[in-house]
């Protein structure tokens, strides 16, 4: 993806270049933040606040997700994420089901909980909107076995922190626009970076575990 940037090679484009990359959501309570798309319509929960989210790396089998006409993953029990922005008295008045919910999770203690108490309101997640690419934020590898996955995200899923979010800026975000059929050679030259490379971006725990985080990945080149 880096045709018609052969002038900046040499002085050494970096991913960062390219793409502004974030964590995923970090809810500060997943097992109550996000729940299967049935079981929120089971309790009745409004679907103005909800908003699709993927799944853990580990339960997507393959590297591109693709979408259904609403915009959820293609995928086996889409999640949701629920995001409320209202006031709590609001949620009582327009959506009791909701508000009913919310109160469970005053009961187990969430308030408690050190993102969820500095938030305001509580129930409120971080904006991020869905990135068109991803890189898991930990893994382990060795050898040619590369220690994180690159995923294409078509679908308008957002998604949890065990994941970086890739959001491409200036001359690719409009290359992208003008072209969408670029997105392809841009997944593949994700894919085609080495595993002794992701390796050295990030930092080694215990076990071999590697993680990453957005400036190190960020560090990457972007060409030879």
């Amino acid at each position: 993806f880096l045709n018609g940037h052969e002038h900046r090679l040499s002085s050494g484009p970096r991913l960062g270049d390219f793409f502004s990359i974030k964590r995923g959501i970090a809810t500060g309570a997943n097992s109550f933040f996000i729940l299967p798309r049935a079981s929120a319509r089971e309790l009745g929960l409004p679907e103005r606040f909800l908003r699709p989210i993927l799944p853990s790396p580990r339960l997507l089998p393959e590297a591109v997700v693709e979408s259904k006409a609403d915009g959820y993953p293609d995928l086996p029990g889409p999640l949701v994420l629920i995001d409320c922005p209202v006031p709590e008295a609001e949620v009582k008045r327009s959506a009791p089901s909701l508000h009913t919910y919310f109160q469970r999770g005053v009961k187990e203690g969430l308030l408690r909980r050190y993102l969820v108490s500095r938030r305001q309101p509580w129930y409120q997640q971080e904006q991020r909107p869905a990135a068109p690419f991803l890189c898991t934020y930990m893994g382990r590898g060795t050898g040619k076995t590369k220690p994180f996955r690159f995923i294409w995200n078509k679908s308008r899923a957002t998604a949890p922190n065990v994941y970086l979010m890739l959001y491409p800026t200036g001359a690719l975000k409009e290359a992208l626009r003008v072209r969408p059929g670029l997105a392809t050679e841009v997944f593949a030259f994700l894919n085609s970076i080495g595993a002794e490379m992701l390796r050295s971006s990030g930092r080694v725990y215990g076990g071999a575990l590697h993680k990453v985080e957005p400036k190190e990945l960020g560090n990457l080149p972007a060409g030879e």
